[in-house]
């Protein structure tokens, strides 16, 4: 059974994020990528692409109105994620535009959110708020040529302490979500379909 206790550390939860958030933007911590376990590197070179939505991203609450500042930080994120996993991977136009790409790329990697958010706590069973980022990449050939698509989830559900750093609570939980995010998607790369029939035409293993 739910305490007072409980329901009154939910509302001050509530109130807190509507009092020091609510028309607000707030900048997510930059992610620090996550290096261990180490992932098999690709001996190739690529080209990433961030199209003008990732880079602007930002998720708002449809009840605060409170701003989440996402993309600039993921595009920094995942440019470290592709040159671990690359020997090299370097802004490029998308394949397919008039633009040539440079001779020793042996494809682009286009990234984007496809979701990302947070839901208030459930009164008197949480005192987090569940957050969640979903990164998706598409690989495409030299020609334009889709190869890939994948994406993943990062997920994190940061306990709030205090009521007055909910807000902070949250910024962190959406920087570790992305981290997560950007390790999954790099790190289970050789496991996409149709992967494999590529590295096997640049003749990588």
């Amino acid at each position: 059974m739910t305490s007072r206790r409980d329901r009154g550390r939910c509302v001050a939860l509530v109130l807190a994020v509507l009092l020091l958030g609510t028309g607000c933007a707030w900048t997510v911590p930059q992610p620090v990528l996550i290096r261990e376990p180490r992932v098999e590197r690709v001996a190739l070179r690529v080209g990433v692409y961030y199209p003008p939505e990732l880079r602007d991203f930002k998720y708002r609450h449809h009840f605060t109105d409170t701003a989440y500042v996402l993309g600039e930080p993921s595009v920094r994120l995942l440019t470290d994620a592709l040159g671990l996993l690359f020997l090299e991977a370097v802004p490029s136009p998308r394949p397919g535009l008039e633009t040539a790409l440079r001779p020793d790329l042996a494809g682009v990697i286009e990234a984007r959110i496809v979701s990302a958010g947070f839901r208030y706590p459930v009164l008197g069973k949480e005192d987090f708020f569940p957050t969640h980022v979903t990164y998706e990449l598409t690989l495409f050939s030299r020609s334009g040529d889709t190869v890939a698509s994948w994406s993943s989830t990062g997920s994190r559900r940061e306990r709030v302490s205090n009521p007055a750093g909910a807000v902070g609570t949250i910024r962190r939980s959406f920087e570790q979500a992305m981290a997560e995010s950007a390790w999954k998607l790099t790190s289970g790369f050789r496991e996409v379909a149709g992967v494999r029939g590529w590295l096997e035409k640049e003749n990588v293993r």
